[in-house]
């Protein structure tokens, strides 16, 4: 009899063989994760906040801060003051920027083509379909609604709601 705890195993060892790849992609990037996460999250909400950014990422203001004030001095982000509050600034992306968003993804594309090559698209669509009745249930047994939006902003959404139970984790430790 086939065990769940199989399927689990290769999961688990799925995303860990991702995570590797970020990994080796993060040593030859000149961008680290944390800042194409930050850039991705300005290319969706084009002159957000620090604050906006912080948010939807699940990270601190000042994280957002030191991350964007390296983007800017890179030539990656422009900063500018709101009109409506001297204190805001505006972020956006210049087409430095844009590029280096679109080469970075690239590399991920590329990966994902030789992963998938074996693959049919009926293969595909059948991983896809299974996947996600994975996913759906696992959301549904966490309490997570379905309508949160992109696989981006889900990941994102979900990282941010594993940094929160890990810093609830420590504060109750402690």
């Amino acid at each position: 009899m086939f065990e769940h705890k199989e399927l689990v195993g290769l999961l688990e060892s799925i995303h860990l063989l991702r995570k590797l790849f970020l990994m080796r992609v993060s040593e030859t990037s000149p961008l680290h994760f944390g800042q194409i996460a930050i850039m991705r999250t300005i290319e969706k909400n084009e002159n957000c906040t620090q604050s906006v950014i912080a948010e939807q990422l699940g990270v601190t203001p000042a994280s957002v801060a030191t991350s964007t004030k390296r983007l800017q001095k890179a030539g990656l982000i422009t900063k500018t003051v709101d009109e409506d509050n001297m204190r805001c600034k505006r972020l956006a992306l210049t087409e430095k920027g844009r590029l280096a968003i679109k080469e970075h993804l690239s590399v991920f594309e590329e990966y994902d083509r030789q992963v998938f090559s074996d693959f049919s698209e009926e293969d595909e669509e059948k991983l896809f379909e299974l996947l996600s009745r994975v996913a759906d249930k696992m959301r549904n047994l966490e309490g997570i609604k379905k309508d949160i939006g992109s696989s981006f902003e889900l990941t994102a959404y979900l990282h941010k709601k594993v940094c929160n139970i890990s810093e609830s984790d420590k504060e109750n430790k402690n």
